[in-house]
């Protein structure tokens, strides 16, 4: 209950900065759409190139070597396409905890500036996603624990990379020292999440299946289709409200731990409190 109780205060605190500047939302919007047309312009091509036609005898098939290569072009853009525009969004939400009044030019005009960065920066965690991935797939239980672990460790590590790059404009590789900097000596080497927003938004998502659980015990078939449609909305605009908030609070958490304030819109409890350390066994 009391991990509930944060984490709903952290969300409303958060909404409260975004309700000033709905334009954030953009952002979250047109990352997802460009993503989506990215994934489909590479769908196609490996579609084509695993053609077989049994009854002509045509048969195309893709290698494993281009296959990874294309796996990994994909990971590169679209990480690209996503750290630009939580570029853009953490953009705005720092001026807005700052006392300015943010457009979403301004987020995107910044994000531009550094455009090669973010390139560098995708180019690093898209090849850091594809090698623990990799792991992962090929090996056996320890090896993907290993690779989550590894994950979760590289997360944090990498925290507060894109606003140290955009508002230190230092290179990547020195953000990414500057980064691990930061969260250590603010919450320490050996940390737990203590509350988060996909703790709320995971509960706001399993009640979006209520619809269609309903549905079904009409038993008609356009109330089916009309049940899905919502929730397929709603799930929509849950992910984009989501991906809004936490580029607001990671904005929040690197003012924080760059200048030991607590912007003004949080209060003292959900920031210093989002992190605790844990026990020398690694238990809370």
């Amino acid at each position: 209950m009391g991990k509930f109780t944060r984490s709903f205060q952290l969300v409303k605190e958060s909404f409260e900065v975004l309700k000033k500047d709905k334009e954030i939302m953009l952002f979250p919007v047109i990352s997802a759409i460009v993503t989506v047309l990215l994934l489909i312009s590479f769908l196609v091509p490996v579609f084509l190139l695993n053609f077989k036609d049994t009854s002509s005898g045509i048969s195309m098939e893709m290698t494993g070597n281009y296959y990874y290569i294309l796996l990994f072009v994909f990971y590169v853009l679209s990480y690209f396409i996503v750290i630009f525009f939580n570029t853009g969004l953490i953009t705005c939400a720092n001026i807005r905890l700052n006392g300015g009044d943010p457009t979403f030019r301004d987020g995107f005009n910044n994000a531009k500036k550094h455009v090669g960065k973010i390139f560098v920066w995708a180019l690093v965690s898209a090849t850091i996603g594809l090698v623990l991935n990799l792991i992962s797939e090929r090996s056996g239980m320890l090896g993907k624990i290993a690779a989550a672990l590894i994950g979760m460790a590289w997360s944090l590590l990498t925290f507060f990379v894109i606003p140290v790059m955009i508002f230190e404009n230092i290179g990547v590789f020195e953000s990414i020292k500057k980064s691990g900097h930061l969260f250590k000596k603010t919450w320490g080497e050996n940390v737990i999440a203590q509350f988060s927003m996909g703790f709320i938004f995971a509960i706001l998502g399993i009640l979006g299946i209520i619809p269609i659980v309903i549905s079904f015990l009409t038993g008609s078939f356009a109330i089916i289709i009309l049940a899905f449609a919502i929730t397929v909305v709603y799930w929509v605009i849950l992910g984009i409200v989501s991906a809004s908030l936490n580029g607001i609070f990671v904005a929040a958490l690197y003012n924080y731990a760059n200048t030991g304030k607590i912007p003004s819109a949080y209060s003292p409890e959900v920031i210093e409190g989002v992190f605790r350390p844990k026990n020398i066994h690694g238990t809370i």
